[in-house]
């Protein structure tokens, strides 16, 4: 199989999207969540960083204050980049093309991963780089597929981020619609790409089936 050069980790771009309102959540930041102690943002950027990924961009929206009020609280070196979608209800898109925006121009590729996923550590994240590494020559983006269902992180090239900000508006997915011979639906196994969090029984089942400590901080626990 021909593969494509892949960028140095300091050339990939992270780009982590946290803009949404948490209605079936109680109209609640779902990146807030504690899973064992920790904020579900919090663990992601950390796994991030152990693989040496570099400073990621985290796309605010709803709850915006909320989550900087949380991140003000994080040692300077752990601090990401953040930028803020002032109309995340118009299009969801805007929030991609706005953390593609605030990416280093030299980034040599992009990894989009959502901040409510509960299960994503450095091993996961580690998997697609590896994945992504060994792409077709051809192949602009990899999104992880288990059992025919597309999840993330995905990962894409500079030639799609460059597209994609050329053309505002234009979502991943169109994109992908657009070009099915030079995307890789990666066959994985791995039911972390898929899992998230939307409502108060997902948390119940996450809780009963990890046996991990799961909680709202006091400030984003629902009234009464």
């Amino acid at each position: 199989m021909n593969t494509t050069d892949t960028p140095p980790l300091h050339h990939t771009g992270v780009v982590i999207l946290a803009a949404g309102a948490g209605r079936r959540m109680g109209g609640r930041a779902k990146c807030l969540l504690e899973v064992e102690g920790q904020s579900l943002l919090a663990r992601l950027v950390d796994s991030v960083h152990r693989l040496g990924l570099g400073t990621p961009v985290v796309v605010l929206g709803h709850h915006a204050a909320d989550i900087r009020a949380h991140l003000a609280q994080w040692p300077e070196h752990l601090k990401p980049r953040l930028v803020t979608n002032p109309a995340p209800e118009d299009d969801p898109g805007t929030s991609l093309h706005l953390g593609l925006g605030a990416l280093d121009p030299d980034a040599g590729a992009v990894m989009v991963l959502l901040a409510d996923q509960p299960l994503i550590g450095p091993a996961d994240i580690g998997a697609v780089l590896s994945a992504f590494g060994r792409r077709s020559a051809g192949c602009h983006l990899l999104v992880p597929s288990v059992n025919g269902v597309p999840g993330h992180p995905v990962m894409f090239d500079a030639t799609v981020r460059g597209e994609l900000l050329a053309a505002p508006g234009t979502r991943l997915r169109h994109w992908r619609a657009a070009h099915p011979g030079a995307t890789l639906a990666w066959e994985a196994t791995n039911p972390a790409y898929t899992r998230d969090l939307d409502t108060p029984d997902d948390l119940a089942t996450l809780a009963r089936e990890t046996g991990w400590t799961i909680r709202w901080p006091e400030a984003t626990r629902a009234p009464g």
